[in-house]
């Protein structure tokens, strides 16, 4: 599969530019950035949340980042989960599982985004399958991204320190 004709549809009826750069096969974001040799700071990572009445919330963050949903509820006035992966293909239902474009306006969700991906002069989001990114310039994300409501809704990874990671060749900035 490629880009998913939903995401397709969505940047084409908004005349947004883009490309697609592939990569291997990965299951996350941060694998994919890897795997495209592109910064992981610069890969847009979709994280599904819910609230107690169901209603879903895409936070979009950098793939190098996690979200921090205590912080997204405080901001909303309301309690976030994140969604089991069960449900993902109720939503996304013309994606390969588990890969969530950072579209959520062309599924119909509601999406907060991370402000560090508003200063990134590239940026690259899942097409709905494992294996492309979609390729946008700054220019290109903030016309997809304008009426998306955004704020600093990201903390750094847990799994490796950032001397770590550095040492690993992977970007955190």
């Amino acid at each position: 599969m490629a880009m998913a004709i939903t995401v397709g549809q969505f940047l084409n009826s908004h005349n947004v530019d883009f490309s697609l750069t592939q990569h291997r096969h990965t299951d996350t974001s941060f694998s994919s950035a890897i795997s495209a040799h592109v910064p992981t700071s610069q890969v847009a990572k979709a994280v599904m949340l819910k609230d107690q009445n169901g209603e879903y919330l895409m936070a979009v963050v950098p793939s190098n980042r996690r979200v921090m949903i205590d912080k997204i509820g405080r901001m909303m006035g309301k309690q976030y989960f994140l969604i089991g992966e069960h449900e993902l293909p109720e939503i996304f239902q013309d994606c390969d599982p588990g890969a969530v474009p950072s579209l959520g306006q062309a599924y119909k969700v509601n999406m907060l985004v991370d402000d560090l991906l508003l200063e990134q002069d590239e940026l690259y989001i899942e097409s709905g399958d494992h294996e492309n990114l979609i390729h946008l310039d700054n220019k290109q994300f903030h016309k997809v991204m304008h009426d998306i409501p955004h704020e600093n809704i990201s903390g750094y990874r847990m799994m490796f320190s950032q001397e770590q990671e550095s040492r690993r060749g992977w970007d955190w900035e």
